[in-house]
């Protein structure tokens, strides 16, 4: 299964502005070129924090055939939003999920934050590929992109103009 990490992010490498979670920061391109780009997978995987983020979005888009996936360490505190095939709450272990996901037929999995989980990913060797959205934007502080301690090798692949001033990156991650 290919696994792919989407993120945008200011130009000092943050997910989140400061302490407020979500990508509300983001441009109206990347708004628009995102929920484009999320039809291409099957399934997301995303950490507790960014669903609880963006929790309302993830409850009014539960469409059959994306299976989305909530890493978290207390998946029975989200019991009343799960809805199996659809949306799913889990303390397995990357590598236990992606080889179920796989397993289920998945192809194509969006990692979608935040910074703990993409370490998480990072550190295990399953990610394929990052596409990373950079916002013309400073912050100082916030949440990075990757929480935590990785070195990774990646290969550009490509830059696309979203807008103006807002470009997206592809990279791939050498093996």
């Amino acid at each position: 299964m290919e696994i792919v990490l989407i993120a945008a992010q200011s130009l000092d490498g943050f997910i989140t502005r400061h302490d407020t979670p979500g990508a509300g920061f983001t441009s109206a391109e990347d708004k628009a070129w995102f929920p484009g780009v999320l039809r291409e997978f099957d399934a997301s995987i995303l950490g507790g924090v960014t669903y609880r983020a963006e929790r309302s979005l993830f409850l009014t888009n539960r469409k059959p055939g994306r299976r989305r996936v909530v890493l978290t360490r207390q998946p029975e505190a989200f019991a009343e939003d799960a809805m199996a095939g659809i949306l799913e709450f889990t303390a397995e272990s990357p590598a236990a999920l992606v080889q179920r996901l796989a397993a289920a037929g998945h192809r194509r999995c969006a990692l979608l934050g935040g910074g703990e989980i993409h370490r998480l990913f990072l550190a295990a060797g399953l990610v394929d590929q990052l596409w990373i959205t950079v916002e013309p934007r400073l912050f100082g502080s916030g949440t990075p992109l990757v929480g935590g301690r990785v070195d990774i090798a990646l290969t550009w692949l490509s830059t696309q103009s979203l807008g103006a001033s807002t470009q997206l990156l592809r990279y791939a991650v050498r093996r």
